[in-house]
């Protein structure tokens, strides 16, 4: 009750100070007014978040003359997935970089987009993701309907997640059989490595360093990127190339911030908006690749090639079971159509 009654003050803070003497629906940018817009994200660069971000904090900057400033916090200086998603809600944190799935909790649809083994490759990943397909708008709409207080900006990759951990290298899902792993806090994760007998637990991102070092989980899935980001190489020497999911990262901003911005600065951030998209994918990709070598030349990782035929047979029958649990039948058949047409 008392953290409700703070966010209902910091909303009304927030209404009359992110744009002094403004309107929520000016069209026109006062003359030396400026918007200086707080950005969270769960993880550290480099990664892809953070290069769409910088992206975005200097395209704002040069196309309205210095009057939007975008500052990113990473490491969850601000919160946790969960925690800023709230506070854009209720306007105290205006725009966040993170994995699509970590808002599931809020938008349940979500948690069928990270499917394991789902696309053939990063083209037919990168059809399904168009930020003018129809995939796309149809989050949008969700976020709509749903009435959040989140407007979804973006959409796109973020890398190929592995398997990581800190007892044994491991190339056969048999081998997860009673393994403590942390998952995010969706059922749809929970669901696909439970299936193969590991113990999962959910928690946020910023915790799982901590968890390792104590036992309460050994292992864990992420991005190459976040993996380094993090310094997880630290605590989980161990990595399986399983490449089982091309993540989907979203960029999200409160409602209540982007409709105190003028009109004119708002299509400016629609339409970076769509480079974003790229951005995340290409530079996910690349890093990867970066990543691999560096894993095990400086950080002294071992990165363990993986059976995944096994691991696909484990896990590509559970699409449909995945799509029913989360009610996202629908979402599935179109998730289909676009990969494959």
């Amino acid at each position: 009750m008392v953290r409700k009654i703070l966010f209902g003050v910091f909303a009304l803070l927030m209404a009359g100070s992110l744009s002094a003497g403004g309107t929520s629906e000016s069209a026109q940018p006062a003359a030396g007014q400026t918007y200086n817009l707080r950005m969270a994200s769960v993880v550290n660069a480099p990664h892809p978040w953070f290069d769409a971000a910088n992206y975005l904090i200097q395209e704002m900057a040069a196309k309205t003359n210095n009057a939007v400033q975008i500052k990113i916090f990473g490491g969850g200086q601000l919160g946790t997935d969960q925690s800023t998603f709230e506070d854009m809600r209720v306007g105290t944190l205006d725009m966040v970089m993170g994995g699509a799935t970590t808002a599931t909790p809020s938008v349940p649809e979500l948690g069928i987009l990270n499917l394991p083994y789902f696309y053939r490759d990063l083209d037919q990943f990168r059809k399904v993701m168009a930020h003018d397909g129809p995939v796309f708008r149809k989050y949008r709409e969700i976020y709509e309907q749903k009435n959040l207080g989140v407007r979804l900006m973006a959409l796109g990759g973020g890398g190929a997640r592995v398997f990581s951990n800190n007892l044994r290298d491991i190339k056969e899902p048999s081998q997860l059989q009673g393994i403590k792993m942390r998952v995010p806090n969706n059922p749809e994760d929970a669901r696909v490595w439970s299936s193969v007998g590991a113990l999962v637990t959910g928690m946020p991102w910023n915790e799982i360093y901590p968890a390792l070092q104590a036992g309460v989980i050994n292992s864990f899935e992420s991005t190459f990127s976040s993996f380094v980001g993090s310094k997880l190489y630290e605590v989980a020497k161990h990595v399986s190339n399983t490449q089982h999911i091309i993540m989907v990262s979203h960029f999200l901003m409160s409602d209540i911030t982007y409709k105190k911005l003028p009109e004119d600065y708002r299509k400016l951030l629609d339409t970076a908006s769509a480079e974003v998209n790229r951005i995340f994918t290409d530079k996910g990709d690349e890093l990867d690749a970066q990543f691999i070598s560096d894993l095990q030349q400086k950080y002294g990782c071992t990165v363990s090639e993986v059976n995944k035929a096994a691991f696909m047979a484990a896990f590509q029958p559970l699409h449909d079971e995945l799509a029913a649990k989360g009610g996202a039948q629908e979402i599935l058949k179109l998730l289909r159509q676009e990969r494959d047409r």
